[in-house]
């Protein structure tokens, strides 16, 4: 009987906690569930900027990574993150290039989301002017004029009082490009159209398996528990 009554206790607790993980609610990042969802990754960037500031990009990289993988409408977080990449130091020569390839690739995809300030740092990082430096990135003065443009027709850039395209940049710029690459800048800013990340969906069978557990099996009757399967919970380890 000891052993019965102890089994029950365990299934007990095991049912309460299975039934809690499969009832609970989803944790979607854009809103296709409750809202905990959003205010979870409104907590996990704030909680990534916390971080940066008081211990530094390394410590706060990896919750940032998470944010900005929940693709498009958190490009504030994947600009963040690949500017924090941008000043991290790796263990080595090899491991810093990897932080420096993977920060302009965050804000690219930034700018391309159509985040402003990426847009701005792009301009400055690729003009090879020097007034942004950051080892590692090649300049590329075509492109940096046509983010530049771009940048300069983002409306958030005067929503948010937003600083132009220094002019130094810009005078660098103009020298460096043959008419034909300012051409092409122009074309770029001209024809774009934003591509965001795809964005994180919380799976539907999880959502419908989640459901299920809420409501309980049919007919309202609680499924009976067999005493072979209570003695071999209690002698589980």
């Amino acid at each position: 009987m000891n052993r019965l009554r102890a089994g029950a206790i365990w299934a007990g607790a095991l049912l309460v906690l299975a039934g809690g993980c499969a009832s609970g609610p989803e944790q979607g990042p854009r809103g296709q569930g409750p809202a905990a969802g959003l205010n979870q990754s409104q907590m996990l960037l704030s909680r990534a900027r916390t971080l940066q500031r008081e211990k530094g990009c390394a410590r706060a990289a990896p919750t940032y990574r998470v944010v900005a993988s929940f693709g498009a409408d958190y490009e504030v977080a994947q600009y963040e993150l690949g500017a924090c990449l941008l000043d991290m130091e790796g263990a080595n020569a090899d491991e810093t290039a990897l932080f420096r390839e993977e920060g302009l690739l965050w804000i690219k995809r930034a700018a391309w989301g159509g985040n402003a300030r990426a847009q701005h740092r792009l301009a400055h990082l690729l003009s090879g002017a020097g007034y942004d430096p950051a080892r590692g990135i090649a300049p590329d003065p075509q492109a940096a004029m046509g983010w530049a443009l771009v940048y300069r027709e983002n409306p958030a850039r005067a929503l948010y009082a937003l600083p132009d395209v220094a002019e130094p940049v810009l005078a660098h710029l103009q020298g460096a490009l043959s008419e034909e690459e300012s051409a092409a800048a122009a074309a770029f800013a001209a024809g774009f159209d934003k591509i965001a990340l795809a964005a994180f969906t919380p799976p539907a069978a999880a959502r419908a398996a989640a459901g299920a557990g809420r409501r309980g099996p049919p007919g309202g009757q609680r499924p009976r528990r067999r005493q072979a399967d209570v003695v071999v919970v209690a002698e589980a380890p």
